[in-house]
């Protein structure tokens, strides 16, 4: 009988049933195998860049008898999957730069629609601001503890960056006399950089503790963010009896951390 991890099961449910899947970084190949023996997955290429881990995924595949929809390569990241192949990519195991360093120089290959399930190690925040910065949407996330240990895992998929997609109507009844609006509405500066602060400030907040996660009002990312608030007012206590610029540097750093944990748990209780 196959047992998969508490996280593995949870990588594996996030798989959207009927898609080619790429499982990169495969390891032993237990999720690609569960995926295929549970018909969730049409096809799942299980990939890996060295040899050992593959070698032990083929002895896997033939036990579990999935020779017909598993299939082992040799491959650094999405270096031999050809372009639509497949239809989802799975990364997990690995830390979340190296996530963001795969999938960079695989964006050619990731067109609409495509499907990423992925679980960083660390650097959660980096694969996030990535995502959102290539045109990937969050559509789900939970987080969970293994081992002592806190683990995300996320489902993304790739979307039509749309500019001006409503340029087309403003364009079309140029010659038509129409009355002009004369409302009179003004920003200025001061209003503007106000508010790309506050956009920025946002989206800095939602890229490090999860958007999904806050709506769910997940309480592991609250268990998580009580256990660092009170981590970092143990540290600020220890520091404010101390002088220095790096030391100032540091509690002002903290107390942004601090501040913006209390905001995450308002949100979510």
């Amino acid at each position: 009988m196959l047992n998969l991890t508490q996280r593995m099961k949870c990588i594996a449910d996030m798989v959207t049933p009927g898609k080619r899947v790429a499982d990169i970084g495969c390891d032993h190949a237990l999720i690609s195998i569960y995926l295929a023996k549970q018909g969730i997955a049409e096809k799942v290429y299980a990939m890996d860049v060295s040899k050992g881990p593959l070698s032990a995924a083929d002895k896997n595949i033939a036990l579990y008898g999935v020779e017909d929809k598993v299939h082992t390569r040799l491959s650094n990241g999405f270096s031999k999957l050809k372009e639509n192949e497949s239809d989802l990519a799975i990364i997990s195991g690995m830390g979340g730069m190296l996530i963001v360093d795969i999938l960079s120089l695989a964006l050619d290959k990731l067109g609409d629609g495509y499907e990423l399930v992925l679980s960083p190690q660390s650097d959660i925040y980096e694969v996030r601001k990535f995502l959102r910065e290539n045109d990937f949407q969050i559509i789900d996330e939970n987080m969970l503890i293994e081992d002592g240990k806190f683990y995300n895992v996320l489902k993304a998929v790739k979307i039509e960056k749309r500019i001006n997609n409503n340029l087309d109507d403003k364009t079309e009844d140029k010659t038509e006399d129409k009355t002009e609006d004369k409302t009179d509405i003004t920003i200025n500066d001061n209003d503007f950089i106000d508010y790309m602060t506050s956009y920025a400030t946002d989206q800095d907040f939602y890229d490090t503790y999860g958007k999904v996660l806050i709506e769910k009002k997940s309480p592991i990312l609250k268990k998580y963010a009580e256990i660092k608030l009170e981590k970092l007012n143990n540290v600020y206590c220890k520091l404010s009896g101390k002088e220095g610029d790096l030391i100032i540097q540091r509690m002002s750093e903290l107390n942004k951390e601090i501040h913006d944990l209390g905001k995450l748990l308002d949100m979510i209780r």
